[in-house]
């Protein structure tokens, strides 16, 4: 029976015995609670109704004294069981000798009773190993033929039913009645629940899934927000647990993610060798693409959906996580606001409904439903992780503060990335795997070497002379005689141990796959800028994150002194709520940036600006030093002789002239 399993958390098999001898109440007009209660994390209304599918006499248990005494006894048994005022027997019963999933349980009943006996007895019990109840079935079928609702409670938290009659009922959320109040569709429908009637409290077998969206802040450690350097890599973490999918025929479990266009999807396609960013893992199992979940590029408005293959393979509450990376782009927004990554999933919500599983159309997706806008999926509420980069404009001036060009600066640093490194690892093999086959040893390590077990070899025939050795007495029966005379004439075996004991186990065996792996490791900077022309010589050194930099002019205009290496630290501070915890919630979240070191200027101001995240420098080039022309002083002598000479002589001429005339 497909899907049968066997964590049965609310079984129908409370002994409903036909004993005709027990003394009986009358229970027909009896009024009972039944109350629900809902999970903790579970905040959206909830509608329940409750459907009698048995009813009958509701008498005491003879073999229930109390709790302490007789545990798992129920203190009720319900006799002259018949069909209930809230079902079709008739149709109910024909489906279940129809049904494949269920078995052959049903086939030679014709009465509500023997339905009743069938699910009461041992050979409905489970035995295949899964987590989906026998009753759960049994429920999930009823739940088309039902017919009059007997009670109705709503509310959050405990919520209460009354209902007149004794007998076992069918308790369901109210069809398309699990809205949250903003209208999506974020809880989950009931499993359904049967339950014996004097008072009830059943706890609900439903729950709302749930995730958590990340980003790398190092090797180690993530966070609703990092920085990061214009090419560099970002990595995202992606945290959930296998949902309780008990009750349903399949789960739909789909990851989207939606990058900002400053972000570019480390991703190859299916078609290739899955050497991307992508690594999923559920519990110590490390899935396969393409395999066990499926990555959909540029699906539905997404950047991409990862959907599970069947999120029924694995055990409930396990842990799933999902790593992969994006490289920033030069879209990406610079300054306070970052660049955005907003993450839901999607699941599915109600065990009423029969899944397709995988697509009918020619694009068949494994993991999506091929007519989402009517499969009823709850949807978690987005999380999201924010991005931020800084810019450092450098403006070149003379002292006459006209604008320099021809300047050339050089930004060097180290910048913390990530990388993505092609590496081998050994994973579980699957049907369609190639390759060599490879076991893992005790030791951890692997090999291609199949485990051997015990095993008999012969040795020689034996004689009067022969002590030790195995006598073979059948095929696969070996002794050693208490008489030695009954070697002789007879073939000799020796024990040969194997090496099985060896093995991690003998049974499970591995291929060699190539993925990606993600590292963190110290990326040198450098970025080289010139000053093109006296209009334009703003250099911007765009993209940068946190660290420590030097700004080196490496070619000075002609004319000018060329300035000392400035080194300075650039510091993030990612946004923080009131108890001072990183985190984003809408995404508009803003960072702030600092540089310490940067020199102040001449007059003692500061040297450097901020704006929305982006910082400003003036960088000032001083002309070189006046030096004397050609010839020096001795040239200027001469002309103050010259000078003097001439002025001598024009005084000596208007002298003689003056004696002359007297």
């Amino acid at each position: 029976m497909k899907r049968i399993k066997k964590l049965a958390s609310f079984t129908l098999a409370l002994v409903m015995a036909m004993a005709m001898t027990l003394t009986a109440f009358a229970a027909d007009n009896q009024m009972h609670l039944i109350t629900v209660r809902q999970n903790t994390d579970d905040m959206t209304p909830h509608t329940y109704e409750a459907y009698q599918i048995f009813k009958g006499d509701l008498a005491d248990n003879p073999a229930y004294t109390d709790e302490k005494t007789t545990p798992g006894v129920v203190k009720y048994i319900l006799s002259n069981i018949e069909w209930g005022n809230g079902v079709n027997g008739t149709g109910l019963l024909a489906a279940l000798k129809n049904n494949e999933e269920i078995g052959n349980h049903f086939t030679n009943c014709e009465t509500a009773a023997a339905v009743a006996e069938v699910l009461g007895g041992d050979s409905f019990k489970d035995s295949t190993g899964s987590t989906t109840t026998a009753t759960d079935i049994f429920a999930r079928i009823a739940n088309g033929f039902l017919t009059t609702v007997a009670g109705e409670g709503d509310g959050i938290g405990d919520v209460q039913i009354s209902v007149i009659g004794s007998g076992y009922y069918l308790v369901k959320d109210k069809n398309g009645s699990v809205v949250n109040p903003d209208n999506t569709n974020g809880g989950a429908y009931t499993r359904f629940l049967l339950e014996v009637v004097g008072d009830q409290t059943v706890t609900v077998k439903s729950d709302v899934p749930s995730g958590d969206k990340q980003v790398y802040v190092n090797g180690t450690e993530t966070s609703d927000a990092n920085n990061a350097v214009l090419g560099s890599h970002v990595s995202y973490k992606i945290t959930s647990k296998v949902p309780n999918y008990v009750g349903y025929n399949y789960y739909y479990f789909i990851m989207n993610d939606t990058l900002s266009d400053g972000l570019t999807l480390d991703y190859a396609p299916d078609e290739t060798p899955a050497v991307d960013s992508f690594h999923v893992t559920v519990g110590n199992t490390e899935l396969t693409r393409g395999t066990h979940y499926h990555v959909y590029p540029n699906e539905d408005g997404y950047t991409f959906r990862l959907a599970f293959v069947d999120i029924m393979d694995y055990t409930v509450g396990e842990d799933i996580v999902v790593t992969y990376s994006a490289t920033v782009n030069e879209k990406a927004i610079i300054g306070n606001t970052g660049n955005p990554n907003t993450w839901t999933l999607q699941y599915s919500n109600n065990p009423s409904n029969t899944f397709d599983k995988d697509r009918t159309d020619e694009t068949n997706k494994p993991g999506l439903p091929s007519d989402e806008e009517n499969e009823p999926l709850g949807k978690t509420p987005e999380e999201k992780t924010l991005t931020y980069l800084t810019e450092l404009d450098i403006i070149k001036y003379d002292a006459e503060e006209r604008l320099l060009a021809g300047a050339t600066f050089t930004l060097t640093g180290t910048s913390k990335q990530v990388v993505l490194k092609n590496v081998a690892y050994y994973a579980e093999r699957t049907a369609d795997s190639v390759g060599d086959v490879y076991y893992k040893l005790l030791n951890g390590e692997y090999t291609t070497e199949k485990p051997t077990g015990t095993e008999y070899k012969a040795i020689g025939v034996g004689d009067e002379k022969t002590t030790t050795g195995y006598l073979q007495s059948g095929e696969n029966d070996y002794y050693v005689p208490e008489d030695t005379s009954e070697y002789n004439g007879k073939t000799i075996y020796t024990l040969v141990k194997g090496t099985a004991d060896q093995y991690a186990d003998v049974n499970l065996t591995y291929e060699l796959v190539e993925a990606t792996q993600i590292e963190y490791v110290d990326v040198p900077i450098r970025i080289e800028l010139t000053s093109e022309d006296a209009a334009g010589s703003v250099m911007q050194f765009k993209g940068l994150g946190a660290g420590e930099y030097t700004l080196t002019e490496t070619i000075t205009p002609a004319g000018y002194n060329t300035i000392d290496p400035i080194e300075f630290e650039i510091k993030f501070t990612p946004p923080t709520n009131e108890e001072g915890k990183v985190e984003v919630l809408t995404g508009e979240e803003e960072c702030s940036w600092e540089i310490t070191g940067w020199p102040q200027t001449p007059d003692g101001k500061p040297g450097i600006t901020n704006t929305t995240g982006i910082f400003s420098a003036d960088v000032v080039n001083n002309s070189g030093s006046l030096l004397p022309s050609t010839g020096g002083i001795g040239t200027t002598i001469f002309y103050v002789v010259g000078a003097i000479l001439v002025i001598g002589a024009g005084i000596l001429l208007v002298t003689k002239k003056r004696m002359s005339s007297r």
